[in-house]
């Protein structure tokens, strides 16, 4: 197998995961004709293929004594390090069932290695690139499908509305049919949508075209029509993000201005706040409405109940796979609040490691935003800073992170970000001595 060949597989497999991913609600309801999700089994086979080319790559190059960055050993001694101290805790801690443990060790590690796989094989800026491009394709076409749901909800059948076995997802009292773009549930398309929404926000930045300002226009509308409160604060905290990465100058002048912004802001926002006040949609954003308060109440109480459960099961936690999107729903404690879920499935030791992992992650990425004068490479930086500035904060609140499509796109995103990096080095080692 030669270097280029490698290439050209790592490549097909990214694309046909990416694609997998991003449609594998159309496949679990058209093309799924047993109780088997069809989606599911595709995305587990390809991540299979990919662990097994890593492996099989990494192998060789270590037989051919090819140097491996540092970078990359210190990210794959990591992963690695998750994965046994969690086997360990698998094989003779956790009592949950067998299968609810397997699957919580794919939902909360194995989905992840993406960000291993990628700078070890996909070495092209252009590859890189169309891979974003092919999230942002798709991306859109879901968003304009979930425009589609919202207008005409009354009279699609129900598998052009949710997942095989799932009910529409609305508020009681009203005829509202939330979209979901068939990628889950509605968090979960609504944190998509946030995803989408900072790729396009720094793609616009380096290219100043302004279809990408359309098409943040198209995404912010369906991320309004999904009426997920934490998802539309999450859209603007993640552009705030990207803007003051880029922009952010911490002089006195651009504070002043910053801060005239913020206020013009606020008060435009209570000034339409108020002027509307009536409408559901207003309601909705300030948790006035039956539904918010309900929903506010079960997170309050959820996390209070995890808490308890974590205090109990200090250093073991209660079991892996036991909360998560894996788990029974006659044992589940909390069901949204990502962090909480993992500290009471892990433990604190475990959790510690996992955490870990999410903060280095941002930290090393905004490292090299500001060290890096590659124009892709902070770009994908601001990708990945912004997705993380949303979902670390809803992470307290909501699941967003754990749904499959998210979990996949955020760790890819990170491993653009090594493999943008791995090509500079490769880049500055062919460069002339002066």
């Amino acid at each position: 197998m030669t270097f280029s060949s490698r290439i050209s597989i790592a490549y097909v497999l990214v694309i046909a995961l990416l694609v997998t991913i991003l449609c594998s609600g159309f496949i679990t309801n058209f093309l799924s004709f047993s109780h088997l999700n069809l989606a599911t089994l595709l995305i587990d086979w390809l991540i299979a293929l990919v662990l097994l080319h890593f492996f099989t790559g990494l192998f060789f190059a270590y037989y051919r004594g090819q140097k491996i960055r540092r970078s990359q050993l210190i990210a794959l001694g990591i992963w690695l390090l998750l994965l046994f101290t969690t086997i360990l805790k698998l094989l003779f801690i956790d009592a949950n069932p067998m299968l609810e443990k397997l699957l919580g060790l794919r939902n909360n590690l194995i989905y992840s290695c993406l960000f291993l796989y990628l700078p070890f094989f996909l070495r092209r800026e252009d590859r890189i690139r169309t891979c974003i491009t092919v999230i942002l394709f798709v991306g859109t076409l879901l968003c304009l499908f979930a425009l589609f749901q919202f207008t005409f909800s009354s009279s699609l059948p129900m598998p052009y509305l949710v997942l095989r076995g799932e009910s529409t997802f609305g508020f009681y009292g009203t005829e509202i049919v939330r979209p979901t773009a068939l990628l889950g549930n509605t968090i979960i398309f609504s944190s998509f949508t946030v995803i989408l929404a900072t790729i396009t926000l720094s793609r616009y930045m380096f290219t100043r075209n302004k279809v990408y300002l359309v098409l943040l226009l198209l995404i912010l509308l369906t991320n309004i029509l999904t009426f997920t409160r934490a998802a539309l604060v999450g859209f603007f905290l993640s552009g705030a993000t990207v803007l003051i990465l880029q922009y952010g100058r911490f002089t006195l002048v651009y504070l002043i201005k910053a801060f005239s912004m913020l206020l013009l802001l606020l008060v435009l926002t209570v000034s339409l706040g108020s002027y509307f006040k009536d409408t559901f949609l207003v309601q909705r954003i300030t948790g006035q409405d039956a539904s918010s308060i309900s929903s506010t109440e079960g997170h309050y109480t959820q996390i209070s109940s995890s808490l308890d459960y974590f205090q109990r099961n200090l250093w073991t936690g209660v079991g892996t796979g036991s909360q998560g999107p894996s788990s029974s729903p006659e044992r589940v404690v909390i069901t949204d609040g990502y962090w909480f879920q993992l500290l009471m499935e892990n433990g604190l030791p475990l959790s510690i490691l996992y955490l870990s992992s999410f903060i280095l992650s941002f930290f090393y990425t905004l490292r090299l935003f500001f060290i890096t004068h590659d124009l892709s490479l902070r770009q994908l930086c601001l990708c990945f800073l912004g997705c993380s500035a949303y979902f670390y904060a809803a992470s307290f609140l909501n699941s967003a992170i754990a749904g499959k499509v998210n979990f996949i796109l955020y760790w890819m995103i990170f491993g653009f970000v090594l493999a943008q990096r791995a090509i500079l080095k490769e880049r500055e080692k062919c460069l002339p001595l002066r």
